[in-house]
């Protein structure tokens, strides 16, 4: 079929940003219970891992204003680099763009006050080693938000429902990592959050 994507890849070092930002921005809706979970307010430094090109880091850096700080993680040198067009396009300049592996970034200078890992664990190689950095890198009580797509949802839209990680399985690397699930919920048929607490 003409315009039918193709194979579904996990790993996007080839990726056409410009796309994966609009495939973003389908997720808009999504985003309001993301900050509030996380009670973002001016001048939070909240951590996203698996930015890409950074559709959320954008909104993120909105909320927290210019007081506060995106840190804003990914693997990719290309869509850090969209990320920082667009920045410099709107004069945005409380986003720091991180090309770091999340699972192995070091603490170094950042203080994050929260963390949000969106749609991004069914990309990843190592996703427990994921949850388990995140939680080290966070101060004792922070929150974090962690959303998938649901397995048993329409899959009218990538990742294909054997790309899709179970709430289950999820909650269970949470709670390895050292979080205690504070909710969960279904947003939307294809796709779901948990709230957690990092313990202290």
């Amino acid at each position: 079929m003409s315009g039918a994507p193709g194979p579904f890849r996990k790993d996007l070092a080839h990726a056409n940003w410009a796309e994966i930002f609009s495939r973003q921005a389908t997720r808009a809706h999504l985003l309001p219970a993301w900050i509030e979970a996380l009670h973002l307010k001016s001048g939070d430094r909240v951590l996203e891992v698996g930015s890409g090109p950074g559709y959320v880091s954008l909104a993120l850096a909105d909320r927290v204003s210019p007081d506060g700080i995106v840190y804003a993680i990914d693997k990719s040198e290309q869509a850090l680099a969209y990320l920082e067009a667009l920045q410099a396009e709107r004069g945005i300049s409380n986003i720091q763009r991180i090309c770091n592996d999340a699972a192995t970034l070091e603490l170094g200078d950042l203080r994050p006050d929260s963390a949000l890992v969106t749609m991004v664990l069914h990309h990843a190689d190592d996703p427990s080693g994921i949850l388990r950095n995140v939680t080290r890198l966070l101060p004792a009580n922070a929150l974090a938000v962690v959303s998938e797509f649901h397995p048993e949802g329409p899959c009218e839209h990538r990742p294909p429902r054997d790309h899709r990680l179970s709430p289950e399985q999820v909650r269970a690397w949470c709670k390895e990592a050292g979080f205690v699930i504070r909710n969960y919920r279904r947003q939307s048929p294809e796709h779901y959050m948990l709230v957690c607490l990092r313990r202290s």
